[in-house]
């Protein structure tokens, strides 16, 4: 893989992580404040499905890379995932 796009990967892949945690991290600072249970119970549901989908979208791009190193004749030893499952 180029360093161009393995460089734009690990980008999103970081953004993605930072992403996730300020959603957990705002949603705890309300939970401190005091705010309602419940509303936060939907704020919780909707961050757990939007790092599911960061989730996938990575699974997506990890399978993109080991076809691209494929394509471009890597043994799959040689290529290496960059993506960790978390």
């Amino acid at each position: 893989m180029s360093d161009d796009l393995r460089q734009t990967l690990m980008n999103v892949i970081k953004a993605m992580e930072i992403l996730n945690n300020r959603y957990e991290a705002k949603i705890e600072e309300l939970r401190q404040k005091g705010k309602d249970e419940e509303e936060l119970q939907k704020l919780v549901k909707g961050a757990m499905a939007m790092k599911d989908a960061s989730g996938i979208y990575l699974s997506w791009s990890n399978h993109f890379v080991e076809r691209l190193g494929q394509i471009e004749g890597l043994e799959p030893d040689e290529e290496e995932s960059i993506i960790s499952e978390h």
